[in-house]
């Protein structure tokens, strides 16, 4: 029988040790509150010790990642993480971490060999891109063909060093974030509501939503098991439904609590269930998520706390197999990996070019800004104020207002939720 070195530690000191190690050191600060020094340092050495037995597990990826170097407008630095694939001369990387990169981009390994990278293609859905090295070649990952993990399974993040980035456990099984696959209840929400559950702005016509009963004022209370307590927590709650579910919703109308049975429909493009703004909001506390961390076709959802620059890099079971790749940070307690069957599927397809990319992001963020308009409409802020201004001024505020505006397009591409 094959040896694993997390078996020296036993099973209740693994748990232990990765709950650890996620909870408190995933993200290389901060630190655990009501923890006394002696406890402190328990922990600490107990974290090396976790370390030392995932080390040799790692190994197996470390030469196959690789830091991605750009400059994304804060000067040349590592960005993000990169998975070597092919004959080692090909890399897949996170996409939005490098759209926007100035001048030329380069992958550094562990032991400092360096190459020059071109971007080859896209793959817009997965935000992956394909970059082509010239100069060195790196040791190529091979990509597991088992079925992905389950839930509960250990997975470990690899890094270009031996430590390896992230540790964590399969949180949910693989499944899709694109919209059109995800089921649709019709209910638009009150992101203004501060007591218990989400309260329910209106209803729209012919919905699951509707058809079950729900009316506007009804406040939800659960879906299925699970407790809603907030936006964030319905938008997750229904994103491991698809359309034609049948799914139980305890709700308070009036004082008096009630339970309804709703069967999901189809993505309505005309009724946003979820205020974008506070969604972006409420992902980015305690943590600074991925610029692109949603509509994934496929991914395995993890509770590893990787940092966003982090992400991109291959990542393994206790057996050392390549499952996947990471793909994004979602919030402070979950990341996204896309699963090695579906990067063996995609490599298969032809990729878009560098171009038609951005011109997707382009049309992407004239639909930020037309939704971002219709929001401020709808809360009564779209019209803009006059504002005096002092005489001979005109030309110096209209050129002022045009190096914010450029500003502003630079920082929306770049830096769009980020809390920096």
């Amino acid at each position: 029988m094959k040896s694993n070195p997390m078996m020296k530690l036993g099973p209740l000191v693994v748990v232990v040790q990765a709950t650890l190690m996620t909870g408190i050191f995933g993200q290389g600060r901060g630190e655990a509150p009501l923890i006394r020094p002696e406890e402190k340092l328990a922990v600490q050495k107990q974290t090396v010790e976790f370390f030392d037995a995932i080390r040799p597990v790692s190994q197996t990826a470390v030469a196959s990642t690789v830091w991605v170097w750009a400059d994304t407008g804060r000067g040349k630095r590592p960005v993000v993480f990169g998975t070597v694939i092919g004959d080692g001369s090909k890399v897949l990387t996170k996409w939005s971490e490098i759209a926007m990169a100035r001048g030329r981009i380069q992958v550094v390994g562990g032991d400092g060999t360096t190459a020059e990278a071109t971007v080859q293609g896209v793959y817009q859905d997965e935000d992956l891109a394909l970059l082509r090295l010239e100069g060195a070649q790196f040791r190529p990952v091979v990509f597991s063909d088992a079925e992905p993990p389950g839930v509960g399974r250990f997975l470990i993040a690899a890094s270009p060093d031996e430590t390896p980035a992230c540790v964590g456990v399969v949180a949910v099984e693989e499944r899709s974030l694109r919209d059109e696959d995800r089921g649709f209840l019709g209910v638009r929400l009150d992101d203004e509501h501060t007591g218990k559950g989400v309260r329910i702005l209106g209803v729209e016509e012919g919905s699951g939503a509707g058809a079950a009963g729900l009316r506007e004022g009804d406040i939800i209370l659960s879906i299925g098991d699970r407790e809603i307590g907030s936006l964030w927590e319905m938008k997750t709650t229904l994103a491991d439904y698809g359309p034609g579910d049948s799914l139980k919703i305890r709700y308070v109308r009036d004082g008096v609590e009630a339970g309804v049975e709703a069967k999901l429909g189809e993505r309505s493009e005309n009724y946003p269930q979820f205020p974008s703004s506070q969604l972006r909001q409420m992902k980015s506390m305690g943590t600074v998520p991925s610029l692109v961390s949603d509509g994934f076709p496929s991914v395995i959802q993890s509770d590893m706390q990787l940092q966003r620059d982090h992400c991109g890099g291959p990542v393994l079971d206790l057996d050392g197999k390549v499952v996947g790749i990471s793909i994004a940070r979602e919030d402070r307690t979950s990341s996204f990996i896309i699963p090695s069957r579906a990067i063996r599927a995609l490599l298969l397809r032809d990729p878009l070019t560098m171009e038609e990319a951005r011109e997707v992001i382009a049309e992407q963020r004239r639909d930020r800004r037309e939704l971002a308009r219709q929001e401020a409409s709808d809360e009564g802020q779209g019209a803009p104020r006059a504002m005096p201004i002092e005489p001979g001024s005109a030309e110096r505020l209209r050129r002022h207002m045009e190096d914010m505006e450029r500003l502003m397009e630079r920082m929306r591409d770049e830096m769009e939720s980020i809390g920096e």
